[in-house]
């Protein structure tokens, strides 16, 4: 039998999970979780702001903006803005549309090579890291040369 095949016996399923999709939001208080009546007329429309249907757009949008700024959560919430391409909500400061512009293939390949990262120190071979993430071994090892990660070479057998 071979050893890749039972990887998934071997690793915790958290574990695994977490180095397939090692994105979630933002842990803590952020600070669009509580309502400011400063910003907002009621904790409904600052909700509808932030799930991206601001009422008043034109006042609401620069108001979600700042708070934003003033969040401590503000750049894990912009990497998950990224990482999740959420195509609804107000997030890091943008909205949906905003980001949509922004989004290349270079975040799919950042996704990728953090996948890579996680399932490289939780020391599953490249063809195991190759057949999860559906590449080939030869992208996983490039991935592994650009994370500045490099297999231990094994001495030659006599």
């Amino acid at each position: 039998m071979d050893p890749h095949d039972e990887i998934e016996n071997v690793l915790p399923p958290e574990a695994l999970f977490w180095a397939m999709e090692p994105f979630g939001p933002p842990m803590g208080e952020a600070a669009c979780s509580t309502w400011d009546e400063t910003r907002f007329p009621s904790p409904e429309e600052q909700q509808a702001t932030f799930d991206g249907e601001p009422v008043v757009p034109e006042r609401d949008v620069p108001q979600a903006r700042a708070m934003c700024r003033t969040c401590l959560l503000l750049e894990s919430c912009r990497q998950y803005a990224l990482d999740s391409r959420d195509e609804h909500v107000f997030l890091a400061g943008e909205t949906a549309e905003e980001r949509r512009k922004t989004w290349r293939k270079s975040g799919e390949l950042t996704k990728r090579r953090r996948q890579v990262a996680v399932l490289y120190a939780l020391k599953v071979p490249t063809a195991m890291i190759a057949r999860l993430l559906g590449r080939d071994e030869s992208s996983i090892r490039s991935d592994l040369r650009q994370l500045g990660k490099r297999r231990p070479q094994l001495p030659p057998t006599a």
